[in-house]
């Protein structure tokens, strides 16, 4: 897995384009209302069965009047990326329609539109989505530009900086997560994801969506590992690089409880910097039965101990 970064002029841009358009909404109250965003943006949004024969027909030849080159063998390439790469919806530029697969759980459409919807108003995507299949099928490449569309998602779908100032007025806490998750019509898991990431970026903090240790089916996926995302603040990854997901996982099977909804455990443990020195980290876990969610939270330094 390949975890790309979105460079700081690429954040400057996409934050442009979000602003334009909360600007031009006339700056509403949360939450963003995504059918005015497509209204406003001049996309249509139809929904697709991946299993329709008639769906690939369709979009390959949209495709193929597209491309400045044509993609060798696209047809195939498209088929690949439906059975292997699990892809849940598209964006097709030549008619301005995302499309968007409709076997999908309902609970997921809200990101997954937002992020097609970023993949639009991103300026360079048009070219590299369908520009040269040396280019835009390298892995690095692609996870580059997920990555920016997934940081657009999420600045249109939490308005920019108004969640993050918002957040910064309630305590770090699953509480927190679930009262700021209704108030934006987000899930739980991109609200938790969100409050990581931006509300504090000073503040060490990282999170851990998994399944449960003691009960696999609860917050099982697709993925070959226990943990499906491992995501931290700024401060963290500057401090703490040396924690794997791995470890993080680990810390939480080391403190799961039979809990199986709910509160699952709050301990306080004990990680070591990169400077090699030791930190008190608040963990919290929480399970929603889909997903466990464990946050950890920087409280303080430990005193050195000299002999």
């Amino acid at each position: 897995m390949i975890e790309a970064e979105v460079g700081e002029y690429e954040r400057r841009e996409i934050d442009t384009q979000v602003n334009r358009i909360l600007r031009d909404l006339g700056t509403p109250e949360p939450p963003v209302r995504l059918a005015e965003v497509r209204k406003l943006l001049k996309l249509d949004l139809r929904y697709y069965k991946s299993t329709d024969p008639g769906f690939l027909d369709e979009i390959t030849h949209r495709f193929k009047l597209f491309a400045r080159k044509t993609i060798p063998d696209v047809g195939r390439i498209l088929s690949d990326a439906l059975t292997k790469s699990k892809l849940t919806a598209f964006w097709v530029p030549s008619s301005m329609r995302i499309l968007l697969d409709e076997t999908v759980p309902e609970p997921k459409h809200r990101w997954i539109e937002s992020h097609e919807i970023s993949h639009s108003v991103i300026g360079w995507h048009k070219d590299f989505l369908l520009g040269d299949n040396r280019v835009t099928l390298d892995p690095t490449c692609h996870a580059t530009i997920e990555a920016e569309a997934n940081y657009g998602a999420g600045r249109l779908l939490f308005m920019s900086d108004r969640f993050t100032a918002e957040a910064r007025d309630l305590e770090p806490t699953f509480d927190s997560v679930k009262k700021l998750a209704k108030r934006y019509e987000n899930s739980i898991v991109s609200t938790f994801w969100r409050l990581i990431e931006s509300r504090d970026p000073e503040h060490a903090a990282f999170g851990v969506v998994s399944s449960h240790p003691k009960f696999p089916k609860i917050g099982a996926h697709d993925g070959p590992l226990a943990w499906r995302y491992f995501i931290r603040s700024p401060a963290f990854k500057g401090k703490f690089s040396n924690l794997s997901p791995e470890m993080a996982y680990a810390l939480v099977k080391a403190h799961a409880t039979n809990r199986t909804k709910g509160p699952v455990f709050e301990v306080i443990d004990i990680l070591m910097d990169d400077a090699g020195e030791n930190w008190e980290f608040r963990i919290e876990c929480f399970s929603t039965t889909r997903a466990v969610l464990t946050l950890g939270l920087a409280s303080k330094k430990k005193a050195s101990v000299f002999a």
